[in-house]
């Protein structure tokens, strides 16, 4: 599987459970689609795409435990 087709599972993933997301349930997420990803570095390279783009924010106000957050859309009608 290529990175791309590993961000747009995961894009997917977000968007359908707004939950939280964090590297071990992104590596659950992987699995359980049988993908060769078994690396907690990549689960956070991908969580860090996400934010990048948009889609999710970190949360770091627990230490020692990073959590992503699906983004608030913005704009919107007045």
């Amino acid at each position: 599987m290529s990175a791309a087709d590993r961000l747009a599972l995961l894009r997917r993933a977000v968007r359908d459970d707004r939950g939280e997301w964090t590297t071990h349930r992104v590596q659950e997420l992987y699995r359980s689609r049988e993908y060769a990803a078994p690396f907690r570095r990549t689960a956070r390279q991908d969580l860090a795409v996400l934010a990048r783009q948009g889609l999710l924010v970190l949360d770091d106000t627990d230490r020692g435990r990073r959590v992503f957050r699906p983004a608030r859309p913005s704009g919107g009608s007045s």
